[in-house]
């Protein structure tokens, strides 16, 4: 559901950025970080009385709509209009040359887009006055909030976020080489053992505390598991001891398969 309503998230978001920001004249976060501003360039060309860069009205009403049709309502007309020709296949169709002609004229269009943001790219470098097309189309030029910042960085955040981490990747080198039934017998030593282990824990397998369906004995301690419980245990760790008595598994032996033997052979 996420991916096929994505645009409409996209442009909701984008729009929730441009009403709490642009429109009540402030800047967004990241804009804050470097303490820049929007200004309206075309009234500064006009007064032309600039001395420091700092000086200048905010962006217009006028310029505040356009903006919003340009970067909210344009990238999501084109997203859901590049969708929805994928999805009907509009530049595979040979009988509809109608919809071939669109997916053309579509390709064009953006391709006429990256070579001028490439363009305004290249200007951006060497003017340093608008980062992209929208800007450069409304004049919006984006210049410093005020002449002195506050650097101070606060690294609380940074390092403990290093810490987490670094302790999350040990947890996930280590986890995966800790044996489960080693650690309980360790913590537990005392716990269990052969002869006080009740029938009902008997009669389930301890790995995965289920009735066994294929059962099997544990040699020599002869506990019954689940045949894949006990089988992936012993592959995955050749040590494997029993989870019930912390004994050694140096053979595993199908449940009642020497008394079905004797049976048939009587």
């Amino acid at each position: 559901m996420l991916f096929q309503y994505e645009p409409e998230l996209d442009a909701f978001l984008e729009f929730l950025i441009w009403r709490f920001s642009i429109w009540v004249d402030k800047p967004t976060p990241g804009i804050a970080l470097m303490n820049l501003r929007y200004r309206d360039e075309r009234a500064v060309e006009i007064r032309e009385n600039v001395r420091t860069g700092l000086e200048g009205p905010g962006l217009t009403v006028a310029q505040k709509m356009w903006y919003c049709i340009a970067a909210v309502g344009g990238q999501y007309i084109w997203a859901r209009l590049q969708s929805f020709s994928a999805f009907r296949r509009w530049g595979d169709s040979e009988q509809r040359p109608l919809a071939r002609r669109v997916w053309g004229l579509m390709q064009r269009i953006e391709g006429l887009y990256k070579a001028a943001s490439f363009g305004n790219l290249l200007l951006f470098l060497y003017t340093g006055r608008y980062r992209n097309l929208i800007e450069r189309a409304l004049r919006a030029r984006l210049v410093y909030e005020s002449p002195n910042m506050n650097r101070a960085v606060s690294f609380e955040y940074l390092n403990r976020q290093l810490v987490w981490n670094e302790f999350s990747e040990m947890l996930l080198l280590l986890l995966p080489l800790l044996n489960s039934s080693t650690v309980k017998s360790v913590l537990h030593p005392f716990s269990k053992n052969k002869s006080s282990s009740s029938t009902e824990d008997d009669s389930t397998c301890p790995i995965c505390r289920a009735s066994p369906t294929t059962p099997y004995l544990a040699l020599p301690c002869q506990h019954r598991y689940c045949y894949y419980c006990l089988r992936t245990r012993c592959a995955a760790a050749p040590s494997f001891r029993c989870s019930r008595c912390s004994e050694p598994v140096v053979a595993m032996q199908r449940h009642g398969s020497i008394v079905e033997h004797k049976t048939h052979n009587q």
